[in-house]
C-alpha cells in the first residue's frame, strides 16, 4: 500500500480529524445518511427540481477514497475521482465570476482523464477569461491558450503569468502558473519541479486536513500534459516523489490506455434512483452573462438547461 493509503485512512477514521466534512462508516451508512436527506426533500417540496438534489445529496468521494485506498483498488481510485467530478460539474453555483470559476474543477476532472470537463467549462468561443480572482484568471487562460494551441491567446496569457509569478502571490498558485508556463516553453525539467512544487505547496493551503492527502490538481496538470505534448517530451516529466501523488493510479491509467470517462460509485435504491439518472446526464457547457469585463457565469440558463436535458432523458 502506498504511503498516501496509510496516511488518508489513518486520518479518515479519525473522528477527530474529519468533524468538518462528510465521512460515512460504509456504502449501507452513506446511504441511509442520503436517503433522510431526500424524506425532507421530499416532505418539503414535491415539486423539488433535480438541481436540488445536486445540492443536499452529498458526493460520496471521501468514502470512495477511503474504500479505493482500503483495497488498494486503482479502478475504484479513479472512478471515485469521476463520480467527484461529475456531481460537482453538475452542482452548479453562482460565484460573480466568469468560466475561471471552473478552473479546480477542471483540474479535478483531468486527474481522472476527464477532457470533456475542459470543453464544456472551458468553451472555446467564450474566449479568455477576464472577470474573477487573479490566480483564476492567470491559470485559466493559460491552460485555454494550450488547450485550443492558440497562439495570439497565449501572447496575452503568458506576460500576465510572468507578471502573476512576480507578484506577492501563494506558492501553490505559483507553481501551478509556472508549470503551464514550463509546457507552453516545453521546459519539461521546469515542468517537473514545478509539478513537485505543486504537490509540496498544496499541504499548506487553508483546506481541511483530509483533503491534503491526495493532491488531485498535482494529477490533472500532470495528465493535462499528456494530452498537450508529444510523447517524447512528455515521457521527460517526472513524476512527483511527493506522499500526495499516487503513481499507483497513473500506472493504472496507462495500463488501461487513459479512459476519459467513468463509473459512477454508488448506484442508489430505487427511492433515490432519480439521483442515477441525474448523474447520467451529460455535462452542461458554460454560459455566460453580460459583456466586457463583467461577464459572469449564467447558472439559471444553464440550470434550465439542464433540467430541460433531464425531462427529454426522463421522458
Amino acid at each position: 500500500m502506498e504511503k498516501i493509503a496509510k496516511k488518508y485512512l489513518k486520518i479518515y477514521h479519525n473522528p477527530a480529524e474529519t468533524n468538518d466534512v462528510y465521512t460515512y462508516v460504509d456504502w449501507e451508512d452513506y446511504i441511509n445518511h442520503q436517503f433522510e436527506i431526500y424524506t425532507k426533500i421530499d416532505k418539503r417540496r414535491k415539486d423539488a427540481d433535480i438541481t436540488i438534489y445536486l445540492a443536499l445529496i452529498k458526493n460520496p468521494y471521501l468514502l470512495g477514497l477511503s474504500e479505493a485506498f482500503q483495497s488498494n483498488d486503482y479502478e475504484l481510485l479513479n472512478h471515485t475521482i469521476y463520480h467527484y467530478s461529475k456531481h460537482r460539474l453538475l452542482d452548479m453555483k453562482a460565484g460573480g465570476y466568469d468560466h475561471c470559476l471552473y478552473f479546480w474543477n477542471v483540474m479535478d476532472s483531468m486527474a481522472c482523464n476527464y477532457k470533456e470537463a475542459v470543453e464544456k467549462c472551458f468553451p472555446e468561443e467564450l474566449g479568455l477569461c477576464k472577470n474573477g480572482y487573479p490566480f483564476y484568471v492567470v491559470a485559466s487562460n493559460l491552460l485555454m491558450s494550450l488547450w485550443y494551441k492558440n497562439q495570439q491567446w497565449m501572447e496575452f496569457a503568458y506576460p500576465a503569468g510572468e507578471k502573476f509569478l512576480s507578484q506577492k502571490k501563494g506558492l501553490w498558485e505559483k507553481a501551478i502558473v509556472s508549470y503551464l508556463m514550463a509546457l507552453s516553453n516545453k521546459d519539461m525539467e521546469k515542468a517537473t519541479e514545478a509539478l513537485s512544487d505543486v504537490c509540496k505547496h498544496s499541504t499548506r493551503i487553508d483546506r481541511p486536513k483530509i483533503y491534503k492527502c491526495f493532491c488531485t490538481e498535482a494529477h490533472g496538470l500532470y495528465q493535462i500534459a499528456r494530452y498537450l505534448l508529444s510523447e517524447e517530451d512528455f515521457n521527460r516529466i517526472e513524476m512527483p516523489a511527493n506522499d500526495n501523488f499516487c503513481k499507483g493510479l497513473i500506472s493504472w491509467q496507462r495500463k488501461h490506455n487513459y479512459p476519459e470517462k467513468g463509473n459512477m460509485i454508488v448506484h442508489y435504491p430505487e427511492e433515490l434512483d432519480v439521483m442515477n439518472h441525474i448523474l447520467d446526464l451529460p455535462l452542461p457547457r458554460c454560459v455566460l452573462k453580460g459583456s466586457g469585463g463583467r461577464q459572469t457565469i449564467d447558472t439559471e440558463q444553464m440550470k434550465k438547461n439542464l433540467i430541460a436535458e433531464f425531462a427529454g432523458v426522463d421522458s
